[in-house]
């Protein structure tokens, strides 16, 4: 069984860099935030649909004025919105993961570096065994080493060490002895696997040899404004600065050696809930039907 897309629109808001000191969403970030929901909703209105699902992540589970945003929120994308624990993240991101690699043997770990939290599910085939969300990502990684200009070595150094003591104590339910394969499914880290790939770094692969030639590349650069590697935009460029020293703490904390980047992840894993709740009330429905044809 396959989902076919039809449509697909993604638009970088990165609503975590938007938070302020309090902890609360900038009204520059709600402006942000709504224009595109706005945008997503006449994609949605003009596309014939049986079933929609919003779903809002860890910086919305952590504002403390996202009982103002939501509500203005639900009516920029004209559909209620559901704000899901992490929990929940890791389980739609392994469901969206297991969907696509449809190999029900394998023993696999699935990271997601996203711009508040960081997911890491162990799974067997499309079993879900341990569940982990870290609140560490890339939007508060980048403004507290990277606000700067500046790219140096003591400020990478000092992004991985916090990211190791942030992953520390929760490593061993996921070690390497119980899975065959990681695999990374955010946005972040599909671009840093773009971005060693493309420049040749180290084994252009998204291993700890290919990131550590990423990161000695940024410093050997110096400034954000001199970054020159092909397939970085300006708008990556926070993402990569973030996403790249919590993935080498993670990978040097968890012993990983390469990470498989893969285009599934939260959004298919939406996908597939909405499909299989569905199936679930086509098959309750025709129980009735067929219970009702019997007396």
């Amino acid at each position: 069984e396959r989902i076919r897309i039809v449509n697909s629109a993604r638009e970088p808001v990165m609503l975590g860099a938007g938070l302020d000191r309090r902890g609360n969403l900038t009204p520059q970030a709600i402006d942000t935030a709504l224009a595109c929901l706005q945008r997503f909703a006449r994609i949605l209105k003009a596309t014939p649909l049986a079933g929609v699902r919003v779903v809002a992540t860890n910086t919305v589970r952590i504002a403390h004025n996202a009982s103002s945003f939501l509500p203005l929120a639900e009516k920029a994308i004209g559909h209620p919105i559901e704000v899901i624990s992490g929990e929940e993240e890791g389980r739609l991101i392994y469901m969206g993961v297991a969907c696509a690699l449809d190999q029900p043997n394998e023993r696999r770990l699935v990271i997601d570096i996203g711009g508040g939290s960081t997911e890491l599910i162990l799974g067997h085939g499309s079993a879900i065994e341990e569940v982990e969300s870290f609140t560490i990502g890339t939007a508060a990684t980048a403004a507290s080493f990277f606000g700067g200009e500046r790219i140096t070595a003591a400020a990478f150094d000092d992004a991985i060490l916090a990211a190791r003591s942030r992953f520390e104590d929760g490593m061993s339910p996921f070690h390497p002895k119980l899975w065959e394969v990681a695999y990374g499914s955010s946005g972040s880290m599909r671009t840093l696997a773009e971005v060693i790939e493309k420049n040749a770094l180290g084994d252009g692969q998204l291993s700890i040899k290919g990131l550590t030639a990423l990161k000695e590349r940024l410093i050997d650069t110096g400034r954000k404004s001199r970054i020159d590697l092909i397939g970085v935009r300006p708008e990556r460029i926070s993402v990569i600065l973030g996403g790249l020293p919590v993935l080498l703490g993670l990978a040097l904390e968890g012993g990983l050696r390469t990470v498989r980047p893969i285009e599934a992840g939260l959004r298919m894993g939406v996908l597939w809930d909405l499909h299989m709740r569905e199936r679930k009330r086509d098959r309750r429905q025709a129980s009735r039907a067929s219970h009702r044809g019997s007396r």
